[in-house]
């Protein structure tokens, strides 16, 4: 547990709000790439649909396959808050939102490894290794404030022994919003229960008390939080889909942010893991390892084997373990070597006294010792400076609004295209000849900018809500572009080519069933460009 010793220094920036500066002008230069997602085009186009409504959709309203059929949106506040800021001020103002939130998690990691007591080179690679990691997955997505509220849960766990008065007021409000913007809640009581257990484990075997240790406050905390998800428009019924979400669905393993880290390239994910499992293992092969309890191995443990399976959980992993591993690398990059070295250097400057006489060397020997105690004092007392420092939450809110009205007024906020899959050229294309676009085989990757680029009418046969359509659905579309045979239930390509009774298909060009399409006397190729085939169907 760590607290600052200081009184707060409220108008005393850290240098962690420099990182949060320079994350926000980044989006002077690159504002587009968080819309590169296919995702995000059927966020906005969903957002629009609950503006235009005032409801929050119990059917889908996106598809021409499942038209009418239930649906359960577990992420309409972020919908519904992306789609006011579009009114707003149109894709600028979403994409400096979601800059800022971003920019505020990566500023919450520093702060949490800052206030644990390590030294600078600790902080700072910590903290960049989280801020590589974290940026894998930053696009126009819900899951933005997953990271955000994990990286405050995970920083209110090791503040300080116990709850504070009021982490019980703020974080059932957090679980509130939490429960309607995203179902990676779940992944904080996760978190909870794994840290809850190991702490019990830690009483038992006799490494904590229970003054140091508490646990029912924790335990009465995490059940105030959980109630509170229950404010969102299903009740009960979000906790059974969420958990189902996550548990049930085999199809997902197709998505790439689902499949395991790639180790051979290696893949940033691939690179995370092994900088937490390298710094964890060289720190206990030293000759006085740092001891580990088991509430912050447990949770840990957990994370790492869904983030072997799932690169995608890797980003949760960095944000768990931030805490364990700073501890670790501070042993490792500083540990006992200065006293060691001081020590080598007074016996060399004693030696070469009584040996020569030669206080040269020994002055030297002395001196270098004073300095280095001088610089590590003066890095100390900074860095005890920085730990008080109490700037940082007023003065990102001031920098952002200001940099966001800024942001708004240039050039590059009004020419923000959403999807790169999808050009100007094939948008026009589309919308020149709706009579033949009213059935259109689309695919995951193109399926959300269509949705937003020919709103309101357009719709797609399948999109990225895997959930929703089901893994029958899921492997049935993917035997279709790939041109697969299928296998039981799940019918083959020309089978669910028939079955879909397509007017059109819209096709990444890099796709098998392009191949068959050409050899098909009722399909025509009528557009390509680097992304996309586009073929009508003869009609009958």
């Amino acid at each position: 547990m760590f607290e600052s010793a200081m009184k707060p220094i409220w108008w005393l920036p850290t240098f962690g709000f420099g990182l949060f500066l320079a994350i926000e002008l980044s989006m002077f230069a690159i504002p587009g790439q968080i819309f590169e997602d296919p995702g995000v085009g059927r966020h906005l186009r969903t957002a629009e649909v609950i503006l235009e409504t005032g409801q929050v959709p119990r059917a889908d309203p996106l598809s021409f396959t499942k038209a009418g059929e239930p649906w359960t949106d577990y992420e309409w506040a972020f919908e519904a808050t992306v789609g006011e800021l579009y009114r707003a001020g149109g894709l600028g103002l979403v994409a400096a939102f979601c800059f800022a939130i971003f920019a505020s998690t990566v500023l919450g990691v520093y702060r949490t490894v800052l206030q644990s007591g390590v030294s600078l080179s600790t902080l700072i690679l910590c903290t960049g290794m989280a801020w590589l990691t974290l940026h894998l997955h930053f696009a126009v997505r819900p899951v933005l404030f997953t990271y955000l509220f994990m990286a405050l849960v995970v920083e209110v766990w090791y503040r300080q022994a116990q709850p504070r008065g009021r982490d019980w007021l703020f974080l059932p409000i957090v679980f509130v919003a939490w429960g309607n913007l995203h179902a990676g809640w779940l992944a904080a009581f996760v978190f909870w229960g794994f840290s809850i257990f190991g702490r019990i484990l830690d009483r038992i075997a006799g490494r904590v008390d229970g003054d140091e240790a508490p646990v029912i406050p924790w335990i009465g905390l995490a059940l105030l939080c959980l109630l509170a998800t229950w404010f969102n428009p299903l009740g009960w019924t979000l906790h059974h889909q969420v958990i189902a979400f996550a548990s049930t669905y085999k199809s997902f393993a197709l998505w790439d942010e689902f499949q395991p880290p790639n180790f051979a390239g290696p893949s940033m994910s691939a690179v995370t893991i092994l900088f937490v499992l390298g710094v964890t293992l060289l720190a206990k092969v030293r000759r006085n390892p740092p001891t580990w309890r088991w509430e912050a191995l447990l949770p840990m443990l957990f994370f790492l084997y869904s983030g072997l399976k799932t690169q995608r959980h890797v980003l949760l992993l960095i944000e768990v373990s931030i805490i364990p591993v700073a501890r670790d690398l501070e042993v490792l990059l500083h540990g006992h070597w200065w006293p060691a070295l001081k020590k080598r250097l007074s016996a060399v400057a004693h030696r070469d006294l009584a040996a020569t006489n030669d206080t040269g060397q020994a002055e030297a020997a002395t001196l270098t010792v004073e300095l280095g105690d001088s610089i590590q004092q003066r890095l100390k007392d900074f860095q005890a400076r920085q730990r008080a420092a109490g700037g940082d939450a007023w003065l990102s809110l001031v920098a952002a609004l200001v940099l966001t009205a800024l942001f708004v007024r240039t050039p590059a906020a009004h020419h923000i295209e959403v999807g790169k899959s999808v050009t100007p050229k094939l948008i026009a294309f589309v919308r020149d000849h709706p009579d033949r676009f009213q059935r259109p085989l689309t695919t995951t990757w193109n399926a959300g900018p269509l949705l937003w680029n020919l709103r309101p009418d357009f719709r797609v046969s399948f999109d990225d809500r895997g959930d929703f359509y089901g893994d029958d659905t899921v492997f049935s579309f993917v035997n279709l572009y790939n041109g697969a045979a299928g296998h039981g239930k799940i019918p083959g390509w020309r089978e669910m080519l028939e079955k879909g009774n397509y007017d059109s298909a819209i096709l990444d060009s890099y796709l098998q069933l392009n191949q068959f399409l050409h050899f098909m006397p009722e399909w025509h190729e009528v557009y390509r460009d680097e992304h996309t085939v586009v073929y009508w169907r003869q009609r009958k």
